[in-house]
This record gives structure tokens, sequence and C-alpha cells, in this order.
């Protein structure tokens, strides 16, 4: 496969370590690379040398296979629906768009186009997180009783200090679908989405954004079940993200990449990955590149077969639903119902007022 990077920033550190580290293995040829600025493209072309800047993005498509679309979010679908026009396969940074609308259109062009698309929602790659998924679709927790997300992370204010960065313009937000959309991925991937949700949304007196740095709020799953959510980046020195789900047989609680299952019956608490680093910060070279890894090899091989990656379009589009509902709700200051999947989406925000 001749493979585009398109785009070279902050979001690109693990993505270009997956594909150093696959690019034997998979036979993958990083052929251009999408930038404005000499000095990224360099530093891709450290790893792969044949990799020749181009601009604009697009102009990167030409000759390529397999796209990894690595742009602000404010880019994603004219970009993906380049890519799907030129019949390319694609692998989207989270989140899909700013919106549910533009999501659901970007979705909407690939399946048109018969092209392949996965998301960067690599937590589903970790072991904790196939763990956890297992966990409630084999019943070993038993009917759902409740359960509490949170990511308690720490920004520096030079992190919102770059243009755009927290923006409902280029990013659709701040904290929730930039930061804990992972979490709340892991959490819908599980279980579905809720049937509706409350949020409040706030930027805390430790940062100057546009969006917001803070959410708390309540996902109702139903039959008096709800999962509580407490998200932000304001938490000094920040924390992995933590995932308590407790049913009539047992609690997991994942935190980062560890998961728990703790049984009711007194029985052994079984552990699922590792204890080691979270990747909490800001930057992707600090990250664990082994998500990545697994996410790109899944998505690889799932466009050569033609069939369904882990973490597909059309799955990414139920996540991107429930946290343009946790915007509208805090917007609106009432609950908001969460469309089920095929049902109408969510009704997009004006441009600029994703939360």
């Amino acid at each position: 496969m001749k493979v585009a990077v398109l785009g070279a920033g902050l979001a690109a550190g693990g993505h270009l370590r997956a594909l150093h580290t696959l690019a034997g293995e998979l036979d993958l040829d990083v052929v251009a690379v999408a930038t404005r600025d000499e000095t990224r493209a360099e530093r891709v072309r450290s790893l792969f040398p044949g990799a020749q800047r181009r601009w604009p993005a697009e102009a990167a498509l030409d000759g390529a296979d397999l796209a990894l679309v690595l742009t602000p979010p404010d880019t994603h679908l004219e970009l993906v629906g380049a890519a799907a026009a030129r019949g390319v396969h694609v692998l989207v940074e989270k989140p899909l768009d700013l919106t549910a609308d533009r999501a659901g259109r970007l979705v909407a062009a690939t399946e048109a186009a018969g092209t392949g698309l996965a998301v960067c929602f690599q937590h589903r790659a970790k072991e904790a997180g196939r763990g956890l998924k297992e966990a409630v679709a084999s019943g070993a927790l038993g009917p759902l009783v409740g359960g509490s997300l949170e990511v308690a992370w720490w920004r520096p204010q030079s992190y919102y200090d770059e243009p755009g960065r927290g923006s409902h313009a280029r990013d659709g937000g701040g904290v929730l679908i930039t930061q804990a959309i992972h979490t709340l991925d892991l959490l819908v991937w599980a279980l579905g989405p809720p049937r509706r949700v409350v949020a409040t949304a706030t930027r805390s007196p430790v940062h100057d954004l546009e969006a917001e740095d803070t959410v708390t709020g309540l996902l109702d799953f139903g039959g008096g079940t709800a999962v509580s959510v407490f998200v932000t980046t304001a938490a000094f020195p920040g924390a992995a993200e933590r995932l308590t789900l407790a049913g009539g047989r047992g609690t997991a609680v994942l935190d980062g990449p560890r998961l728990a299952l703790h049984p009711n019956d007194g029985g052994p608490v079984r552990t699922l990955g590792t204890a080691g680093p979270a990747g909490i910060g800001p930057d992707t070279a600090e990250m664990p590149a082994e998500w990545h890894v697994e996410i790109l090899r899944d998505a690889v091989t799932a466009f050569r077969a033609g069939g369904e990656p882990l973490a597909s379009g059309r799955s990414a589009l139920v996540t991107q639903t429930v946290v343009q509902a946790l915007y509208v709700s805090a917007r609106n200051g009432a609950w908001e119902p969460v469309p089920r999947p095929g049902a109408a989406r969510v009704g997009a925000l004006p441009d600029g007022g994703a939360g």
C-alpha cells in the first residue's frame, strides 16, 4: 500500500511510529506527507526518506492507496471526501469532525464510494478496552447497576495558547471532544449509546480558551441505570482515565491501560493489561505507540479483506452523536435524547457553536 500522511503536527507522533513499526510487516510505503512546514516534513522523512512534501493536502492523495488524515477536525469532512472520491482508504484521527452532522456526511461519503474508513479510537485496541467490552457482552458483569467515567487530566495554559486549540471552529469544542472522547468511546462501544444525557460545560479559572475545559454530566441508559461523567483538563497533575461499571454479578474498573474485574461472589480478581504508561499528556511522542500499531494493523487488514475495522466510521459516529447530545444539553440546560443508531441524528449546532 502506498500511504499518504495528511498532517504532521501534534497528533502525528503515534501514527508515524506505528507506520514505521508495521511498514515491513504490512508492506506499507509512505510516499507523501501533506504539510506547509518543511521542518515537520523533515521529521517524517527521518523515518520515511521517500516521502515527498506536498501542498495543498489533496495533492498528497494522488497515487495513494491509504491516507492517514491527521489534520484538525474542521478539515476532516473535505479531506476524507477527497480521498473517497479517489478510491483511497482512510484512517482518520478522532473526532470524525466538528459535529454529528458533518461526521455523518463524512461516513456517508466513504460508504457511497465503497472505500474503507477507520477512526483512531486506539483505546479499543488495548487489552483493557477489549476486556471491558467482552465482560459486558459475555454477561460477566450481569445487569448494569450504574457506573462512573472520570478523565481528570492536566493541560498547562501553553497548550491552549496555540491558535485554534480549544475553539469551536477548529476543534469542535474542548475537553469532551478532544481528550475525554476516548474514554467515552470505550463506554459507548461496550454498552451502546445512552437514551438521554444531561450535562454542564464550563471553563475553569486556570485556563483561557474559547470552549470548555470541564464537563460534568449523567448518561441515562434506562431502567434507572446511569453513568456519571466528570472530565477536565484542569486537574493538576493529571491522572489516568478511570471507568467503573457495576453490575449484578461483578464490577469492572478500567484505570488507564489496566482493567480489573471483581466478581460479586468473592472469587479471584481478574486483571487485564499492564500498569505501564497511560499517555495522559499532550505530547504524542511520550504516548505508548502499541495501541496505534494495533488500530493501524486492524484497519489495513480490514481494508484489504473488504471487512469492517475495529473502529469503523459508523461505530465512531455513534460516539460522536453522544458527544453532541452532551454539548446540546450543556447549552440548553436540559435533558437531551440520544437518537438510536439509524435514527435521525442530533441536529447540527450553528457553526462555531459546538458547546
